[in-house]
């Protein structure tokens, strides 16, 4: 029978580090930072006007730490992607959210908790894409107190992740939300479901003049959007988040006359009605930073507490498993 000598084996072990290492060549020239952030809202009273209409943050390639942290009822055999992990949402976002938002496939909580975090201690390796971290790893806890004692504030989110920075038009946005999910009472638009009932019954009143119905069956987050990170020679941070917060609007009703139709003389009526309206508070930046400084990125309704560290590179998983494969096999053929 064949058998290959030791210092063969230990040199057919070592070609295949090799090789392996050659398909991570490229992840090695990347550079990796440690990221925590803190948001939360401020109820303190203001006159600025919002907006309408929400704020459109990318929907296909973005990296969901939160979804396979909150989400039940997600078996491997519905998802059909072993849970869809951080680097399945950054690899395959596309398929993973046309999975959860199949029907009758996902039953998410009706409230997202404020701290998001790995169940224990992780770590990054090469080629393996963003990692969410355990809460013991996050270094807000100090700031995050002080912030909560003072009157007005609400924390939103709280989580802490590592990741290589991209330049921008290679960088992938880190999808967020949080807090309570009003789409049993709001579409997405922000006008009520009621209000959308009686415009079925009441054709000729035009309730909203801009934009269609949103699907009802996706959640309407208390904070929703996408927050993009990468390296042009410089650290840039780039904010797209909507924070709901309800209130009402006056919509004008336009009625016209079924027997002026009939007639050259056309006639209307019009009028104004107040409705409950869940506004969608925008929060867009764009703004350059610096590494291992503690920023805040200010807003009339909401604050933004953020650092980017840095980090020693991470080692390919696969570099690891063939240095411990030879070190075992060295260890075994002592014997």
């Amino acid at each position: 029978m064949f058998r290959l000598s030791t210092n063969k084996l230990i040199i057919a072990l070592a070609a295949s580090v090799i090789s392996s290492l050659s398909t991570t060549a490229f992840a090695q020239e990347e550079r990796w930072f440690e990221v925590e952030i803190y948001l939360y809202e401020h109820n303190a009273p203001t006159t600025e006007q919002w907006p309408d209409e929400v704020i459109k943050s990318r929907q296909r390639k973005t990296v969901d730490f939160i979804t396979p942290m909150v989400s039940t009822d997600l078996t491997a055999v519905n998802m059909g992607l072993n849970g869809c992990t951080s680097t399945d949402w950054a690899t395959d976002s596309l398929n993973c959210n046309e999975q959860l938002n199949s029907n009758n496939q996902v039953k998410s909580v009706a409230d997202i908790p404020m701290l998001i975090a790995a169940p224990k201690p992780a770590t990054a390796y090469l080629g393996d894409g963003a990692v969410l971290l355990a809460k013991s790893q996050s270094q807000f806890k100090d700031i995050i107190a002080t912030l909560k004692r003072e009157k007005g504030n609400k924390s939103l989110l709280h989580m802490t992740w590592q990741q290589s920075m991209l330049p921008r038009n290679k960088a992938i946005p880190v999808k967020l939300y949080s807090g309570n999910d009003y789409s049993k009472d709001y579409e997405q638009n922000g006008q009520p479901l009621q209000l959308s009932n009686l415009n079925d019954e009441l054709p000729q009143f035009d309730f909203m003049s801009s934009g269609l119905l949103a699907d009802t069956k996706k959640p309407v987050w208390k904070l929703d959007g996408t927050l993009n990170i990468y390296l042009e020679h410089y650290l840039f941070i780039e904010t797209a988040f909507n924070l709901r917060q309800e209130g009402e609007k006056t919509v004008t009703l336009t009625y016209h006359d079924p027997e002026s139709f009939s007639s050259d003389n056309l006639t209307a009526e019009t009028g104004s009605v107040t409705t409950p309206f869940l506004y969608s508070i925008p929060m867009k930046q764009n703004r350059r930073v610096r590494s291992d400084e503690v920023h805040y990125f200010d807003h009339p309704k909401m604050g933004m507490i953020i650092q980017i560290r840095k980090m020693e590179q991470p080692t390919a998983q696969t570099e690891i498993d063939m240095t411990n494969r030879i070190s075992s096999t060295s260890e075994a053929n002592r014997f």
